[in-house]
């Protein structure tokens, strides 16, 4: 009855400490749901102080369908409410112009085209771009299933609503709908650009490079030779940020390029740029029809460089593994012929000399069958390090079988060379090991070494005889150094 009752109690609260947990959620959730939903009318009340077309609660700079859309990602259809509460309250006041009789059911209708618009990019993301938009080809499919179809369905309501409610007469329509088209297709599209590359290409803390310097100088002075000599230089930002999704990170790219574009939307506003016409649904026509296709020409550039970057240092990471042994972190054989011929190359161009070693642990099998593969690989692992610690820089070592290890000593005489192996192989007779039974021990290497010296051998050739003094230092007892000599081993 006691262990009975004291797992029901343990039930009990289990189910209790649940039952706050999804509450401290949901709390937060709220919370979020919240502070989001202010972003989106800031974000509104923000688009609408630049560039606006009648009422004026039109703007082209309409980020909120792309905040709309993340929250919907994020919060799923608990979002919609939000969104259209606030898209209701930042559009009101445009929509009540005075000669309309009933401008809260015509915004009411407007805001729920918008949380609409959200949720169905939301479906149409999860069906068709369920991994993410990581190349071109998902950008493809981003822009045509989230930034052109639920905006095309969702405008047609708000343009419609607009008509009947007397904002809009029947000749303003077809302009009307193609800038509320782009001006929602593009806020998605900025919006997510920043939240996507934020995502693959997290934020990294580092002074800025003189390409983004370069890049940044340059469109600030294509805007102001803009806006007080030349208009037509405007077009000139397209290149400017082709070249840039080049050099620089994603994240940085989708950035500056948003900035970019809230810029030209702004300068339009002030009747500056190339973009102003005798209209304003021209006006509105021309600079969306060009920012959107920029945004994506620019997007999907430097998503096409992100994915080639992530090959190459996939590429390099692999290469990494391919000529590294993973016990030591030391450079295999695969790594280390390639270095014996080039330094062996360099050698005979500059005729210089160097050095080639190998070296093993003498009765290592001895090791590994008293103690077990795990103290093995122990001594493995300090004995490179100790091998690290006593070589130049300029020298290049390797773990090229089992407790074999090879070591170039470039620009080292044979005289040099062995008393460099002769230091190593006292330090590592000094190393303790202590054993899995807490017993301590020492282990003894045996050193082969060549020197090229002038001669005119394959680097092969080389190798094959630092082996060869390797076997007689072997021969001779272990825990010494032989150089190799055609006549004698010394």
């Amino acid at each position: 009855m006691l262990i009975k009752s004291y797992l029901t109690q343990i039930h009990q609260k289990g189910h209790k400490e649940l039952r706050v947990g999804k509450l401290s959620t949901s709390l937060n959730s709220i919370i979020f749901l919240i502070l989001s939903s202010i972003a989106y009318y800031i974000s509104a009340r923000f688009g609408m102080s630049l560039f606006t077309l009648f009422p004026s609660n039109i703007s082209l700079l309409w980020l909120p369908s792309g905040i709309g859309f993340l929250m919907c990602l994020r919060w799923k259809a608990t979002a919609v409410p939000f969104i259209v509460i606030s898209s209701y309250l930042v559009n009101l006041p445009g929509m009540d112009i005075g000669t309309v009789a009933t401008p809260k059911l015509y915004t009411l209708i407007s805001a729920i085209a918008d949380g609409a618009q959200s949720y169905l990019a939301m479906l149409m993301f999860g069906r068709f771009l369920p991994t993410g938009v990581a190349n071109p080809r998902d950008l493809s499919k981003f822009i045509w299933w989230v930034c052109i179809i639920p905006p095309a369905l969702t405008t047609i309501i708000i343009t419609v609503n607009l008509w009947m409610g007397g904002y809009l007469v029947y000749h303003q329509l077809e302009g009307f709908y193609i800038s509320l088209l782009l001006a929602d297709g593009l806020g998605m599209l900025m919006v997510f650009q920043v939240y996507n590359s934020l995502k693959l290409d997290p934020l990294h803390f580092k002074r800025p490079s003189i390409n983004l310097c370069l890049s940044i100088g340059l469109i600030g002075l294509i805007f102001i030779i803009g806006i007080y000599l030349y208009p037509a230089i405007i077009y000139l930002i397209l290149p400017v940020l082709v070249i840039m999704s080049f050099e620089l990170r994603l994240l940085t790219v989708a950035s500056i390029s948003t900035l970019t574009f809230i810029g030209l939307i702004s300068i339009t506003h002030f009747n500056l740029g190339p973009f102003v016409a005798l209209t304003d649904q021209a006006t509105s026509f021309e600079l969306m029809a060009f920012t959107f296709a920029c945004a994506i020409t620019v997007f999907g550039l430097a998503l096409q460089q992100y994915q080639m970057l992530l090959t190459r240092e996939s590429g390099q990471r692999w290469k990494m593994a391919a000529e590294h042994d993973v016990l030591t972190g030391l450079p295999n054989r695969r790594a280390f012929m390639p270095a014996l011929t080039k330094e062996h190359h360099r050698s005979v161009r500059l005729g210089h000399t160097y050095c080639a070693v190998i070296w093993d642990i003498d009765d290592f099998k001895k090791i590994n069958d008293t103690y077990g593969h795990d103290f093995g690989d122990y001594v493995l692992v300090r004995l490179a390090q100790v091998m690290r610690q006593s070589c130049r820089d300029i020298d290049y070592y390797a773990r090229i079988g089992g407790e074999e290890f090879a070591v170039l000593l470039p620009e080292t005489d044979m005289e040099s060379g062995k008393s460099a192996m002769e230091r190593f192989r006292a330090q590592v007779a000094e190393e303790v090991f202590t054993a899995p039974d807490e017993t301590r021990h020492s282990v003894t290497i045996s050193i082969g070494i060549a020197c090229l010296a002038g001669r005119r051998i394959k680097e092969t050739e080389l190798l094959a005889e630092a082996d060869k003094a390797l076997y007689k230092s072997k021969e001779r007892g272990k825990n010494q150094t032989t150089s190799y000599c055609r006549d004698s081993m010394n």
